[in-house]
């Protein structure tokens, strides 16, 4: 058994490492982004370099076997692990690369712990074509994380939010063992959930695959990071609740701080440090609270409350009116809170339905009205009957609990998942007049980084004309114009080497010769997210 002193300075230095480790996440940013390779992508060189070298916006970390780089034919050419020069990923080539094709594979860990893939192409004298946009290698472990992620949700819902519930709402209740067991089988979900974390995320980082979920290099790697870090935390905080509860002693304000501390160690590893952590991490936690309150509460209600009403119709109307308050107090925090996290990862507003992160997102606003409607119709019986029927107030909130599930499940394909606004860039078209012809302007993407831009001449009939050269210019507010080169490209011209390293308004100005005698100027903006 525990004793109070024990358990109180057990608490305590358990939520001063979570604060210490909360201190930290403060000045996190978004997802790391590519801002600059040399070799450019789709670059044709002379002679091959000693190294590629990749340089990011933030600073990131780099798993084991994180990069390689590949001639067409498919032969290794990289020497030697990748290292960090910096903001820099410089990954050695070997001595006498031969004339081909050659792609660049990279796989980095941004400052928020998501993993940022992509790839690039080079040329050695030979034309290489860029790879326009970005280029998700993506993993097989992405579903089994999400999964892990979610149940660790419902793990905390069960292990911390149940007991909470009860311990608030119904004392009575409290101590009885099926809460405790449901508390305890909650506990035991989290446990193992944090324990595949751990598994999963070296071997996702690193692209390892199910091959690599026991390798030693990946594991260690997840060990060593803030993210890992954070999971070994939260198992020993699980292991303390777990104490408390096989012990059934309640020492509720040791609890509710282990419970708290856990609730951070989760809303650490989401998109709460994505921006203004200081903000963010705290009304991800109090959105934890509210959820895990009302998923464990609901639970709680099915099994150890709701056979009460039968045997005492009046307390039991008490009981479930105390219920709803509780639980659209909790629905309200949820909105609130849930509204502070979205709005700085959902920006602009269109890539709510244009990124996999929006749709994901209206899915579980979705699945939250369905389940604000069956409450909703819980309580008109509650409110209208002096003895509520039992039977259909348990189909109503078990169907409340399986809604709830499914949002949880969601949630945890989101925390995997690149937030809209570090994924919205759609590709632009600008037509600009350049004389009496006009200028077709089309760039594939208009994220921060690399990015590859056509142009086409057309007369004022719509036919296109051949310019016989090409020279432009990028600049936006407190950046120096980059000149930009192009190449032909059929009846146009391509430029792959072209850099956007920050978000804001960019103006390319465009020098047309069509003729020895006959040249002209036009410029087209857009804007870079």
């Amino acid at each position: 058994m525990i004793g109070a002193r024990a358990a109180r300075v057990l608490g305590g230095l358990l939520l001063a490492v979570v604060a210490l480790l909360l201190l930290p996440a403060a000045p996190a940013s978004a997802h790391a982004v590519l801002v600059s390779s040399d070799p450019a992508d789709g670059s044709r060189l002379e002679q091959a370099p000693a190294a590629v070298r990749l340089t990011f916006d933030e600073g990131i970390a780099l798993p084991p076997a994180a990069t390689t780089v590949l001639s067409s034919t498919g032969a290794r050419v990289d020497a030697g692990r990748a290292r960090l020069e910096g903001r820099t990923v410089v990954v050695p080539l070997e001595a006498a690369v031969p004339e081909g094709v050659y792609t660049v594979a990279y796989r980095v860990v941004s400052a928020d712990s998501h993993v940022v893939s992509g790839s690039l192409r080079f040329g050695v004298r030979r034309d290489a074509q860029a790879v326009e946009g970005p280029v998700s290698l993506g993993s097989p472990l992405d579903p089994a994380l999400g999964a892990a992620i979610g149940a660790g949700y419902l793990g905390a819902a069960l292990g911390v939010g149940a007991p909470a519930a009860a311990a608030v709402l119904w004392p009575a209740v409290q101590r009885r063992r099926r809460v405790l067991r449901l508390a305890q089988a909650g506990l035991l979900v989290l446990a193992l959930a944090t324990l595949a974390d751990l598994l999963l995320r070296g071997p996702r980082a690193s692209g390892g695959g199910w091959a690599g979920v026991l390798r030693v290099e990946d594991l260690g790697y997840t060990v060593t990071s803030p993210a890992g870090a954070v999971l070994l935390v939260r198992l020993l905080l699980v292991g303390a609740l777990a104490g408390l509860s096989l012990a059934r002693a309640p020492r509720p304000r040791i609890a509710g701080v282990l419970g708290v501390g856990v609730l951070t160690t989760i809303a650490l590893l989401g998109h709460a440090t994505d921006g203004a952590a200081s903000l963010l991490v705290p009304a991800a936690v109090v959105h934890l609270a509210a959820m895990a309150l009302w998923l464990g509460g609901l639970v709680v209600l099915v099994t150890a409350v709701l056979p009460r009403v039968r045997r005492a119709p009046a307390a039991g109307v008490r009981l479930l009116r105390r219920w709803s308050l509780v639980a659209y107090t909790c629905v309200a925090v949820l909105v609130v809170t849930g509204e502070v996290q979205a709005f700085p990862t959902v920006v602009p507003l269109d890539a709510l339905w244009s990124t996999g992160y929006g749709v994901l997102l209206l899915a579980k606003l979705g699945l939250l009205v369905l389940v604000l409607v069956l409450a909703a119709a819980a309580q008109r019986v509650v409110a209208g009957a002096r003895v509520p029927p039992r039977a259909r107030l348990c189909r109503t909130a078990v169907v409340e609990v399986a809604g709830l599930v499914a949002i949880l499940a969601v949630t945890g394909a989101l925390s995997t998942t690149a937030t809209a606004a570090e994924t919205y860039g759609p590709a632009v078209t600008r037509t600009v007049a350049a004389g009496s012809d006009r200028l077709v302007v089309q760039v594939d993407r208009t994220r921060r980084g690399p990015a590859v831009i056509r142009v086409r001449a057309l007369d004022a009939g719509g036919r296109p004309i051949r310019l016989r050269s090409l020279e432009g210019a990028l600049g936006t507010e407190g950046v120096a114009a980059l000149d930009v080169a192009f190449r032909r490209d059929g009846d146009g011209w391509r430029s792959t080497g072209a850099g956007l390293p920050i978000a804001g308004e960019w103006t390319l100005t465009l020098q047309t010769e069509v003729s020895t005698t006959a040249g002209t100027a036009a410029a087209v903006s857009w804007p870079v997210w």
